[in-house]
């Protein structure tokens, strides 16, 4: 009853308009931590990036973000809505970790072969990046997700 009166106060955002979020979101969300990423990896390992410049770095964050910002964006026009209120199953988020990993590692992959990296360098980057923009953030929430609901242990109260 409650969903169905939600629904009518609130107006329903339209897929191009949940596109246009979910591709600024991805952006915003990418962008950052693949920078990091990749500074910290010319630091690092300097002949994994042929010893790029921050600048060149930063390019390369910037084309990675915006090829998952337009992916983002075209699968949300494509997606199916979700049902409401159900969980998926531990399957299917095991087979959209592996999915969003292989795009990750593909997309990155190829912008950086694209950018003068050896397939080497480019597929090690990729992984990388994979693992912490696709793999990490889940098990976490999972992980901390699984830790609150779990129920509390009460303590013991004597009985008087």
């Amino acid at each position: 009853m409650t969903a169905g009166l939600g629904s009518q106060v609130q107006p329903q955002v339209s897929r191009g308009r949940r596109a246009l979020q979910t591709g600024l979101a991805a952006f915003v969300l990418t962008w950052p931590p693949t920078f990091v990423i990749l500074t910290a990896a010319t630091f690092a390992a300097p002949s994994l990036t042929d010893d790029a410049g921050v600048g060149r770095v930063a390019l390369w964050a910037l084309l990675i973000a915006v090829l998952f910002a337009i992916t983002a964006a075209v699968s949300t026009l494509w997606s199916r809505p979700d049902r409401d209120g159900e969980e998926p199953t531990s399957l299917v988020v095991t087979l959209r970790v592996v999915r969003g990993a292989l795009l990750t590692g593909v997309g990155a992959g190829a912008v950086l072969a694209w950018q003068g990296l050896s397939v080497r360098q480019a597929a090690t980057l990729a992984l990388i990046l994979a693992l912490v923009l696709r793999v990490l953030p889940v098990v976490v929430a999972r992980t901390l997700r699984r830790r609150h609901d779990r129920p509390a242990e009460s303590p013991a109260v004597p009985s008087p």
